[in-house]
């Protein structure tokens, strides 16, 4: 199933400075070291196997430069055979906005978009209930499944058996298995990979659960969430990240040859596809978000509580006037407080009263976005959005038609997006409104893809705040090597790959959506998935083999 590139380390790596408890050390032995080989479990006769089955697997933070890149110099053999070769690949698959793991991963499993679901970034604040949520511990991980209430794909399949290994959007799957002692076990040593490798193992556990219900699962969800960390702590141009490409693609690979063991293979789709990409930060990348709002005269909080009593949560953020959301990397949110109380949201005009002095302090003048940052957006009306990068101001519009919602771009003074250099999308952008998908194909293959539609649904969420903050190239808001959530192409371009019964080895489609994704499963499966009811993507149209 492949090679290891000979740089890559072949051990795993323990950080020294924390001590090892004897059980602790036993379980990294036991299941941490090595790749893992074949997979040792067996189907038993009679088990009935859906006609057809969906394996899903979700490599988070694996972007489709590096996949494409990894295929082409052939560290990533088993992606390249199993879907590439014999499947469909999106060239131009796009991520939701922001391009940040728990915004993304939702909108896979349901359909909708950000602004509609509402999880806005593995943390957020709102103002509703005073909470400010993180996702990311140990504790509250699993919360995000009461956090939205979009049908998730398990739920649109009931009462077919579905199943997922170590995702943490679950909400109606049948079976789950979240090993979360163990993986918490090798994330606090660090053994980011081991997490991957374990999501393979934990496949016995599937089939001896298939086994009792006599029936294999409609749809398998299969999430690698080590990869995406390797690239924070080590950079997505690392050597390290690079292994860790390599090794989920070892793991995808132990999966297929199990299924064709198993004759399941040529019964059944199989998915990959991630979140997002990302980005390398520069040494000297870190922007002080919360600087720069106590620049502007602003009194910000950045204090995530989630729990306690709603009063002293009241408490704590009425003592200031802007709540900052900063940790997720590239992309930040800001909440102002209006002059009723968090309850009360500020005015158009105050909003764009704070955000032009934000963009002020000791810059070139109030129509330029502070230094590292690519782009601050804001809303000035209902259906018009403030945008405010490095040279300049820009408006995105929107408009109800009888056809839809249809959105222009007004790049005057500054062409924030770089839409004007390529005379074809110049053309585009002068023709006025447009519908989002045509905005998408117009700007699927630019530096900057697929932006337009998003930015004034998503401010007018609750959660998402008054303005949002996002990074220029090799910068973020946290203290991070690798970082995502911004609007560069290889943060937003994802992999999407479909190989299975019917599709066309090496056929290809133009572009694609995140909300794309759920249609797309319920159609192969043999639901219908029509858009409306919180599903606002489409079903792709997969090339017949025949």
């Amino acid at each position: 199933m492949g090679i290891i590139p000979p740089t890559m380390p072949l051990t795993v790596t323990v950080a020294p400075c924390r001590p090892i408890c004897g059980a602790a050390f036993l379980l990294l032995s036991v299941i941490g070291c090595g790749h893992g080989g074949p997979i040792r479990a067996t189907l038993k006769n009679g088990v009935e196997r859906p006609q057809p089955a969906v394996i899903l697997f979700i490599a988070d933070g694996l972007g489709a430069d590096m996949l494409e890149r990894g295929c082409a110099e052939g560290w990533l053999p088993n992606i390249q055979r199993r879907f590439v070769q014999a499947g469909l690949r999106v060239e131009n698959a796009m991520t939701a906005v922001p391009a940040i793991t728990y915004p993304s991963i939702v909108t896979l499993l349901t359909g909708a978009s950000p602004a509609r679901h509402e999880i806005v970034g593995n943390r957020w604040f709102d103002p509703r209930d005073f909470r400010f949520r993180n996702s990311l511990t140990i504790n509250t991980y699993r919360a995000v499944n009461r956090d939205f209430e979009s049908p998730t794909v398990y739920e649109r399949l009931a009462p077919a058996p579905t199943a997922g290994i170590q995702c943490p959007i679950r909400r109606g799957v049948t079976k789950n298995f979240a090993n979360w002692a163990a993986s918490g076990v090798m994330w606090f040593f660090r053994d980011y990979t081991a997490v991957d490798k374990l999501t393979v193992d934990s496949l016995p556990r599937v089939v001896l659960w298939a086994n009792s219900l006599s029936r294999w699962p409609s749809l398998l969800t299969v999430y690698f969430p080590g990869l995406d960390t390797v690239g924070h702590v080590h950079g997505p141009e690392s050597e390290k990240y690079r292994w860790a490409a390599w090794h989920v693609d070892h793991q995808v690979g132990r999966v297929c040859d199990w299924l064709e063991s198993q004759d399941l293979l040529k019964s059944s789709y199989i998915v990959l596809t991630s979140d997002h990409g990302q980005v390398e930060i520069r040494s000297d990348g870190r922007v002080d978000l919360m600087a720069l709002l106590r620049d502007a005269g602003r009194s910000p909080t950045d204090r995530q509580i989630q729990d306690g009593k709603l009063e002293d949560r009241r408490r704590h953020f009425n003592a200031f006037d802007t709540v900052a959301c900063w940790r997720d990397g590239r992309f930040g949110i800001v909440h102002f407080k209006g002059a009723g109380g968090w309850s009360d949201p500020p005015t158009f005009a105050e909003v764009e009263a704070v955000a032009a002095r934000f963009c002020q302090g000791s810059q070139r003048g109030a129509a330029a976005a502070p230094h590292g940052i690519q782009l601050v957006a804001y809303l000035r009306s209902q259906c018009e959005a403030g945008l405010i990068g490095p040279d300049g101001a820009a408006r995105i519009i929107e408009r109800e038609t009888t056809a839809g919602v249809e959105y222009a771009y007004a790049p005057q003074p500054a062409d924030v997006f770089g839409y004007l250099a390529t005379p074809e999308l110049a053309g585009f952008v002068a023709a006025g409104f447009h519908s989002s998908r045509d905005w998408l194909g117009a700007t699927c293959r630019a530096a900057i893809p697929d932006v337009v539609p998003h930015l004034i649904p998503l401010l007018r969420c609750r959660r998402a705040g008054q303005m949002l903050v996002i990074c220029a190239d090799g910068y973020s808001l946290s203290g991070e090597r690798g970082g995502h959530g911004g609007l560069l192409r290889r943060e937003m371009r994802v992999p999407l790959l479909i190989a299975g019964p019917g599709i066309a080895p090496g056929s290809s489609l133009e572009m694609s959506r995140a909300v794309d994704l759920t249609p797309t499963l319920l159609t192969l499966l043999g639901r219908q998935a029509a858009i409306g009811d919180d599903l606002e993507g489409r079903a792709l149209p997969l090339r017949s083999a025949d």
